[in-house]
């Protein structure tokens, strides 16, 4: 009787079986559940912080080019210089720059396009005088991204827009943003160095420089 009782109590009966079945499959799923999920926002983490950090060396780029910036008179008769500043695109002149030594002028414009199907912000530059050669389209970071400028005068006011103007602006605010995989928003300024061309800096231009180029206050 003895061995029957033993016998009978060892071992898990078949409804018990099923039911820690049961629990362990809620368990793991849990888990499962959990560690998706926890994947998921860190994956989003990291493609957030890579656009970010990538949106912060374009504009360390962006601002060093514009703080070159110079202002070319259109021509000879022209008081407005050689800048357009939209509210998404910035076009204008600085010192030729790249891995060997060129003398002239670039013409350097940053915007939003279509690149291969793909939105980007794009890198254009061309050489001053001659824009169908010596020159590149670089497109920078792509997807649905946006690019943003406004411009401060010398007196402190702020525009939306910078075309046909004597002087370049004072400062230029610039601004990336998106909304993947969450919104996110990189800012930087730029102060141009130069008020005005190089060859207002002897004494006997100066004075006719001031009248050509000096912004209204």
């Amino acid at each position: 009787m003895r061995r029957r009782l033993r016998r009978s109590r060892s071992g898990f009966s078949l409804l018990e079986a099923i039911v820690a079945l049961l629990l362990a499959s809620i368990l793991f799923g849990g888990i499962s559940l959990y560690t998706g999920s926890w994947l998921q926002r860190w994956q989003d983490l990291i493609a957030s912080g890579s656009r970010t950090d990538m949106a912060a060396i374009i504009l360390d780029r962006l601002v060093e080019d514009l703080e070159a910036a110079q202002p070319f008179a259109k021509d000879d008769k022209s008081t407005a210089v050689l800048f357009e500043g939209g509210a998404n695109t910035i076009t204008f002149l600085r010192p030729a720059l790249g891995f060997n030594a060129r003398a002239g002028i670039d013409r350097v414009t940053y915007l939003r396009t279509n690149v291969g199907g793909d939105q980007a912000i794009v890198r254009s530059r061309r050489d001053h005088g001659d824009q169908r050669s010596g020159g590149e389209d670089l497109p920078l970071i792509r997807g649905p991204i946006k690019l943003a400028f406004t411009y401060t005068a010398a007196n402190g006011e702020t525009y939306g827009e910078w075309h046909n103007r004597s002087t370049l602006p004072g400062l230029i605010n610039v601004e990336i943003s998106g909304t993947e995989p969450r919104p996110w928003k990189e800012f930087a300024v730029a102060r141009l160095r130069v008020d005005m061309p190089a060859n207002c800096g002897t004494t006997e231009a100066f004075q006719a420089c001031m009248e050509r180029f000096a912004e209204p206050r």
